[in-house]
């Protein structure tokens, strides 16, 4: 019993010999979709296979509003070493507070209302301190952490962007 057991930790611990970064889904996804002018984007981003400091691969897919053509594009973090500051800022943003019936928002009690602007979506996996793997999702308007960051990572992300797919650092074939 011991031995399957060890036998099996093994196995589960070395990824196997094909494996792509195509074969994960993105940990993170975040959009912009304005309600009045400009693109919809959707930026996915995940864990570039390769040795040494741990990379990550973008993938931006732009919906233009009035044709509704879509365009795809991707970098990394070994092309655009800034990309990992979008990454790492991740970490920061401040989420939404939960919203109770009857328990003031503002002090002086009143809401605000936005009936257009921008709407901005993160997902991705979160953890409390002592423990990992739940789903982080939360959307919000102009105006606030994860606006301010979902911009300033398309800023820093804006001349990354290339037609080519991110590349294995071991056999250089395209990711994902």
């Amino acid at each position: 019993m011991l031995i399957s057991l060890a036998s099996l930790a093994l196995f589960a611990a070395a990824p196997p010999q094909d494996f792509v970064p195509r074969d994960y889904n993105p940990f993170m996804t975040f959009t912009r979709n304005p309600s009045q002018v400009g693109d919809d984007v959707t930026v996915e981003v995940g864990v570039l296979r390769g040795e040494g400091r741990l990379q990550f691969w973008f993938r931006r897919v732009s919906i233009a509003q009035d044709d509704r053509t879509s365009t795809i594009q991707w970098t990394d973090t070994q092309r655009c070493p800034a990309a990992r500051d979008a990454v790492v800022a991740s970490t920061q943003i401040a989420p939404p507070r939960v919203l109770v019936p009857g328990i003031p928002v503002r002090p002086d009690g009143s809401v605000i209302l936005s009936l257009d602007g921008v709407q901005y979506s993160l997902r991705t996996s979160a953890h409390y301190d002592s423990y990992g793997g739940n789903e982080l999702y939360f959307t919000s308007n102009i105006d606030t952490p994860l606006a301010n960051w979902v911009e300033g990572s398309l800023a820093i992300l804006e001349e990354c962007w290339s037609d080519d797919a991110p590349l294995h650092q071991d056999d250089d074939s395209a990711t994902p």
